[in-house]
């Protein structure tokens, strides 16, 4: 048996639809959570609930006004005890041949959306004045640059920059801010930045797999469920020291 809370725990997962977002919502429900699932594509994120204990809604996180809408909503109808951003999309192009269209799409996403939610989940926590925990996800690609992720690299780096910043402000109330290096995890978007990189570089879209698992000193890809136990566990009072880290889910990438 998995970690439960002891107490009724209120999860909002953003990008809820997504692969890890989808495995961190039913990780969140298994542990006795009622989950908030929010995405940009609605149909997906109620599809990330079947069935259990939660409710979904539409979210753009690049609307800033939105964000503040929706955030009201959500923590008016019950208090939130931890957020888990989880939205994002990753683009690959050397820096020379950069889409500046798809670059600040990357941003906006991947970064300005994570400052979006943490200052309109932050403000709900400090007005409730109960703690919480926020967590993001960045990557291993937020502390090693590699060949065409400059957009990518730009963003998560960013990311693992505002988390410390966030952490040292609400610490102080009793808000935690963590967030999360997965590796190369199983996911479609993996799979459909291989086929990405192995036309960009030539080569096959099984070439590039084969490429992920040997960068990780356990040989592997990391399994979305490995990441959602951790967001679980950075939210719960089992984590209650931890505050303005990154934490590595990555096989092992980056221990050489």
């Amino acid at each position: 048996m998995g970690l439960t809370f002891d107490r009724e725990h209120h999860a909002v997962v953003v990008g809820a639809g997504g692969a890890i977002g989808a495995a961190s919502t039913r990780a969140f429900q298994r542990a006795g959570a009622y989950v908030t699932a929010l995405d940009v594509d609605l149909a997906a994120a109620q599809r990330a609930l079947a069935g259990g204990p939660g409710r979904a809604a539409r979210l753009d996180v690049t609307s800033v006004h939105e964000v503040g809408r929706v955030a009201e909503e959500v923590a008016g109808d019950r208090a939130v005890d931890s957020v888990l951003y989880a939205a994002g999309v990753a683009p690959t192009s050397d820096v020379l041949a950069l889409d500046w269209d798809e670059y600040h799409q990357t941003l906006a996403v991947n970064l300005h959306g994570a400052l979006h939610i943490g200052q309109a989940f932050g403000r709900a926590m400090l007005t409730a004045g109960n703690g919480g925990s926020f967590a993001f996800i960045s990557s291993a690609a937020g502390k090693r640059g590699e060949p065409g992720a400059a957009a990518y690299c730009a963003s998560k780096f960013g990311l693992l920059g505002v988390v410390e910043c966030f952490a040292a402000e609400l610490a102080p109330h009793g808000i935690r801010v963590n967030a999360l290096c997965p590796g190369n995890v199983d996911t479609p978007m993996l799979r459909s930045l291989a086929q990405a990189e192995a036309q960009r570089e030539g080569t096959s879209a099984e070439e590039m797999l084969a490429r992920y698992r040997a960068a990780a000193a356990s040989g592997r890809l990391v399994r979305v469920d490995e990441v959602a136990a951790t967001a679980v566990w950075l939210a719960s009072d089992d984590a209650s020291g931890i505050t303005g880290e990154s934490v590595n889910i990555d096989a092992g990438a980056l221990t050489g």
